[in-house]
């Protein structure tokens, strides 16, 4: 196992490979359909909680052991709020990552933003 950010997918798949556990093998003891596993297993989908929940039954470890190493939100952001956003992270000289992320940690007001 490399030491990069591992998804909900990966974390499956490499505790599946630990037990010596089939894609079937996962889908009869969670419940969970198999079109379903494989698409969480590719990264194409994140689990429900419910779903989650029983893939980590299944394996017999806790729920958060399967959460991604790294939270990621998608939400939609309209272009010219977007292009404030830009704006203020080059004046501060922040990545518009590390920018996004202080916004959604501390406010808007904190970080100069207004709209």
């Amino acid at each position: 196992m490399g030491t990069g950010v591992l998804s909900t997918g990966d974390k499956i798949l490499n505790m599946m490979k630990d037990m010596d556990m089939s894609i079937p093998g996962l889908v009869a003891l969670s419940g969970v359909r198999e079109n379903t596993l494989l698409d969480i297993m590719a990264g194409i989908r994140e689990p429900d909680i419910s779903t989650l929940c029983r893939i980590a039954d299944a394996l017999g470890v806790c729920v958060r052991e399967l959460c991604p190493d790294e939270e990621q939100y998608t939400l939609p952001v309209e272009k010219n709020t977007l292009a404030k956003l830009i704006v203020v992270s080059e004046i501060n000289g922040v990545e518009l990552n590390t920018l996004v992320a202080s916004i959604l940690e501390k406010g808007i007001e904190e970080n100069g933003f207004y709209d």
